[in-house]
């Protein structure tokens, strides 16, 4: 008959053989995850965009200015996982070799791009007021005014 220590020991032995194998198979796995929508891998990036690349652990171009609400895509075309912080928040995830993270930027401003892993990544995207639509008309109104007797 097993001594009382030995069966305390084996007991203790299966949930923490239980509980290695599910932080193995989270770590090893991304089955269980839900890819970030925003991220594709290998899309389609329009002639005439707006390209940031992650490569040699650095965002190139280093700097960008746009028009308030122009997409600016951003591709890892690297081994290496990145991903696109805009001012201090993940907004791609994790991004593998050959992913693309599109990100229109609505409102005018200085926007700090980093990466997460790799703090020497960093890159200026300066966005500008969206120009006027040609072809709007702009109407003037003359509000008469009075003046004393």
């Amino acid at each position: 008959m097993p001594s009382l220590c030995r069966v305390s020991r084996r007991l203790a032995i299966v949930p923490l053989s239980v509980a290695l194998t599910i932080f193995a198979a989270a770590c090893g796995s991304s089955a269980g995850s839900v890819p970030n929508p925003s991220v594709t891998p290998g899309g389609a990036i329009p002639a005439g965009a707006v390209v940031i690349d992650q490569r040699d652990l650095a965002f190139k171009p280093g700097s960008a200015t746009i028009d308030a609400g122009q997409k600016v895509y951003f591709q890892n075309s690297e081994t290496a996982l990145h991903t696109v912080t805009i001012n201090g928040k993940d907004e791609s995830g994790n991004m593998k070799r050959g992913a693309i993270f599109v990100w229109t930027f609505a409102s005018p401003g200085s926007y700090k791009i980093t990466c997460e892993y790799h703090p020497q990544m960093h890159a200026t995207i300066t966005v500008r007021p969206a120009p006027a639509a040609s072809g709007q008309t702009t109407t003037a109104t003359t509000v008469p005014t009075t003046t004393g007797p």
